[in-house]
């Protein structure tokens, strides 16, 4: 065959090869949501991306990374209209959203590895359940509203030390899920407690002022600044 035959041969395929990689970058920045308010300066890192700040109006994609340091909080709103609230000093990556619009499923999945978070499920969590993944334990909710307080561990420390808060506001039910065990609240107003050395406690009646602290830390203060 002739040169000008490979030549042209070799220029396709680098143009599907180009085209594919396109593509899989498109899926892999596939757009989830948006910054609908934030206070100071929280960061999120898309895949393949720079670092930056979020700011309202700003897109959130799947596999992004949000990081927030005492001062900061994101709020961020879902295409199926979940939200998620992300406290200060707080570090999670948003590991799946597909929402399917004519039929209102989809897929929520979450990853911590510390911080506090109140998640307001929209159409997917009628549906299905979304998740919360921190460290070894996955929390399931299916609709309404959930407070998670998981505190940086040290290395080395006991659940006794460390343990983990999974607060169903309300909604169907909650479900905290560890390597000894499972459990599910469908009160509202329960807890469970929960760490990944132990089987989540039976969920109770969170005491009284037990959430002054969490919720403060989701609200902005006084007079802080939001963008």
């Amino acid at each position: 065959m002739s040169s000008s035959f490979h030549r042209q041969t070799r220029r396709v395929l680098l143009a599907v090869v180009a085209l594919a990689a396109l593509l899989g970058a498109a899926a892999v920045q596939a757009r989830v949501g948006v910054t609908s308010q934030t206070t100071n300066n929280p960061l999120g890192t898309p895949p393949a991306q720079q670092q930056r700040v979020l700011k309202v109006g700003i897109d959130v994609f799947a596999n992004e990374r949000i990081q927030t340091t005492a001062n900061d909080r994101a709020h961020l709103l879902f295409l199926d209209g979940s939200s998620l609230t992300v406290g200060p000093n707080s570090d999670l990556v948003i590991d799946k959203f597909v929402y399917d619009a004519n039929a209102g499923t989809g897929e929520l999945a979450v990853s911590a590895t510390k911080g506090i978070f109140r998640l307001v499920g929209g159409k997917i969590t009628k549906s299905n359940e979304a998740t919360i993944k921190v460290g070894t334990s996955t929390i399931g909710i299916r609709g309404g509203i959930t407070i998670v307080n998981a505190p940086d561990c040290p290395p080395g420390a006991t659940s006794g030390d460390c343990q983990a808060q999974a607060y169903f506001m309300f909604g169907q039910q909650l479900t905290v899920t560890t390597p000894g065990g499972s459990e599910t609240a469908s009160r509202p107003g329960s807890v469970i407690d929960f760490s990944s050395a132990a089987p989540p406690s039976p969920p109770r009646i969170a005491p009284p002022n037990s959430l002054v602290g969490p919720i403060a830390q989701l609200e902005a203060p006084s007079g802080a600044g939001n963008t």
